[in-house]
C-alpha cells in the first residue's frame, strides 16, 4: 500500500469568503457540501496553494483577500508529507505570498514543492485538452511536477532565461557573454525538462494501459518536441546561438521545449480528443487525472492530494459510482465539493462530510 499525503487540519483566516474557517479531517477523504456560491471551491483553492504559488485559480495574493476585512489572509495546514508532519503557513504579506514551514520563513516555493503534492480537476479545466498547445503543455507540466520535485525549478529557470534572451534581442543589446550565459541556462534546463516530460509520460501511459479503471475510457498520450532525447545541452546551446538573428526578427524564441506538443487520443477509437463527444472528452480528462494519481502510487509509493470541484454534476449515476470506487481504491486523500450529500449515500463511512451553511 502506498503512503499518502494528507491534511489533518485546515484553517482559513480572511481567505476569500471565509473570515474564519476550520476543518479537522485527520487522514480521511473529505466531501464538502452546500449551496452554490457559499465558498466550497474557495476551500479547495486554499489547499491548491500547497502545489502552486497562484493555486488552481491563478489568483494574485491581493485577489484572495476577504473583501470585508483589511487584515491579511492566512491559511494554515497540519500536513502529513508521507513521512513526517509539517506545520505549514501561507499568508499574504505586502501583496505577496509568505510561506512558513515548521516556523521557518521560506525564500521561495521550492521547499514546499519537495514535501507537498496536489493535483486537481475543476470546471474551468473542461476544455484544457482542446485549447491551445500551450494550455495542453501547462496541463502536462502540472502532472510532471507531481513526479519530479525539481521540475518546476528547472522550468522556471528556463522560462526566465528565455524571457531575458528575447528582451536582449528586441532591444538589440549585442552582448555575446550575456547571450552565452542565458543560452547555457536554457540549454541545460531544456534537456532536463525534455527527459522528465518523456519519463513521466512513459510512466503515465503504462499506468493507463495496464492499471487504470476499465470503467473509464483510456487515453493515448502523444508527445513531440523540436529536440530529441539524444540532444545534448551543448548541441541545443549552439542551435540557440545560430538562431539569434532569426529570433531577433520574430521577437520570440523559435526553438525550445516551450514549443513541445502534447496531444490526447481516445484509445478505443483512435480519435483525437477534439473529435470525441463532450462526454468522452470530460471522461478522458478525468481518467488522465486519476491515472496520474495511481501512477505516482505505483512508481513512487506515495499518493498526492486530489481535489475534485463540482465533479459529480458532470457524471451520470454509473460514472459517479465508478469515480468513488476508484478514489477509494487508490486510497489518496481526496477533497470533493458537491451541492448535497445524496451522491455519497452508499459511502457514508468512507468520507468525512462537512456542510457549509449560509450565514
Amino acid at each position: 500500500m502506498a503512503t499518502h499525503c494528507y491534511i489533518k487540519k485546515l484553517k482559513l483566516h480572511n481567505f476569500r469568503s471565509h473570515s474564519n474557517f476550520e476543518l479537522e479531517s485527520d487522514d480521511s477523504s473529505v466531501v464538502i457540501t452546500g449551496e452554490n456560491g457559499i465558498g466550497k471551491t474557495n476551500i479547495l483553492e486554499a489547499i491548491s496553494l500547497l502545489a502552486k504559488s497562484n493555486g488552481m485559480k491563478k489568483a494574485k495574493a491581493s485577489e484572495i483577500q476577504n473583501r470585508f476585512s483589511n487584515e491579511d489572509w492566512v491559511v494554515h495546514y497540519d500536513f502529513f508529507n508521507g513521512t513526517d508532519f509539517n506545520s505549514i503557513g501561507i499568508a499574504k504579506s505586502f501583496d505577496k505570498k509568505l510561506i512558513q514551514i515548521d516556523g521557518k520563513t521560506q525564500s521561495s516555493y521550492s521547499s514546499l514543492y519537495k514535501i507537498s503534492n496536489v493535483i486537481w480537476l475543476i470546471p474551468q479545466m473542461d476544455y484544457v485538452l482542446l485549447n491551445s498547445p500551450s494550455d495542453r503543455l501547462k496541463f502536462l507540466d502540472r502532472i510532471v511536477s507531481l513526479f519530479e520535485e525539481n521540475y518546476t525549478c528547472c522550468y522556471m529557470k528556463y522560462r526566465k532565461a528565455k524571457h531575458e534572451r528575447s528582451k536582449l534581442l528586441r532591444e538589440n543589446i549585442l552582448n555575446k557573454n550575456w547571450f552565452s550565459s542565458l543560452e547555457n541556462i536554457m540549454a541545460v534546463n531544456a534537456v532536463s525538462i525534455l527527459h522528465m516530460r518523456s519519463s513521466v509520460l512513459k510512466i503515465l501511459q503504462d499506468t493507463i494501459d495496464n492499471h487504470s479503471s476499465k470503467l473509464f475510457p483510456k487515453a493515448s498520450l502523444k508527445f513531440s518536441s523540436q529536440l530529441t532525447l539524444d540532444d545534448t545541452a551543448e548541441y541545443f546551446q549552439n542551435r540557440l546561438k545560430e538562431n539569434r538573428e532569426k529570433d531577433s526578427l520574430t521577437g520570440r524564441v523559435t526553438l525550445g521545449v516551450h514549443n513541445d506538443n502534447f496531444r490526447v487520443f481516445c484509445q478505443k477509437r483512435n480519435l483525437p480528443i477534439n473529435l470525441c463527444s463532450t462526454g468522452e472528452q470530460k471522461l478522458l480528462l478525468l481518467s488522465i487525472i486519476l491515472s496520474s494519481v495511481k501512477a505516482r502510487c505505483i512508481h513512487y509509493n506515495k499518493a498526492p492530494l486530489l481535489l475534485l470541484d463540482d465533479i459529480m454534476s458532470h457524471l451520470d449515476k454509473h460514472y459517479r459510482k465508478a469515480l468513488i470506487e476508484e478514489v477509494l481504491s487508490i486510497q489518496c486523500q481526496t477533497w470533493i465539493t458537491d451541492v448535497n450529500q445524496d451522491n455519497f449515500n452508499s459511502y457514508l463511512d468512507s468520507f468525512k462530510f462537512f456542510e457549509l451553511l449560509s450565514k
